[in-house]
């Protein structure tokens, strides 16, 4: 298991503004929480260091460059085949279409997401060769997007459950940043 690491309200509060704007400027972040831009530097190269802060990305709309389908497919390799998971592996990773994959438990053993410029595209590049690498492939393709990235709610949610465990919560981690 993963050591979690502790962050106060403050920590949060940066957090769900780097949501909205993750270049957001700490001059504006340290105005806002009426913080000195040090301290605000600080708490975010900590967050960093802890790996909390993973990257600093943009969203790109796919579609607006040509590549107007996504996908979810389900598979799990032929496990007696000698070989199969790390050509299986190979496929993941050379295929520049593969944008995600997990490892699951439950019905298949990998959920892939992928991003194509049509549903010929996708069946030639990516539905076909895992089709004879795998005991099961299912796929469904998006049509629509209901919920997208809306993490700030789970952020809240994280920030509650700190501050009902510790009400006070005061650590070393906290005044050293």
């Amino acid at each position: 298991m993963v050591e979690q690491v502790r962050l106060d309200q403050t920590d949060f509060k940066i957090l769900e503004m780097l949501l909205d704007d993750s270049r957001m400027k700490i001059k504006d972040i340290g105005k806002t929480l009426n913080l000195d831009e040090r301290m605000v530097s600080r708490r975010i190269d900590w967050m960093i260091k802890e790996g909390v802060i993973k990257q600093f990305t943009i969203e790109i709309d796919w579609s607006k460059l040509g590549f107007d389908v996504t996908a979810y497919s389900s598979t799990t390799p032929f496990v007696s085949e000698e070989g199969m998971r790390t050509k299986l592996y190979e496929f993941f990773n050379k295929h520049p279409r593969i944008v995600s994959v997990d490892s699951t438990v439950g019905a298949y053993e990998y959920v892939l997401y992928t991003i194509c410029e049509d549903l010929q595209k996708f069946r030639e590049r990516i539905s076909i060769p895992l089709e004879t690498m795998n005991v099961g492939l299912s796929t469904s393709i998006v049509s629509n997007h209901i919920k997208y990235n809306d993490l700030k709610p789970l952020l809240r949610m994280a920030a509650e459950t700190v501050s009902k465990a510790s009400p006070k919560h005061k650590s070393k981690q906290t005044s050293n940043r």
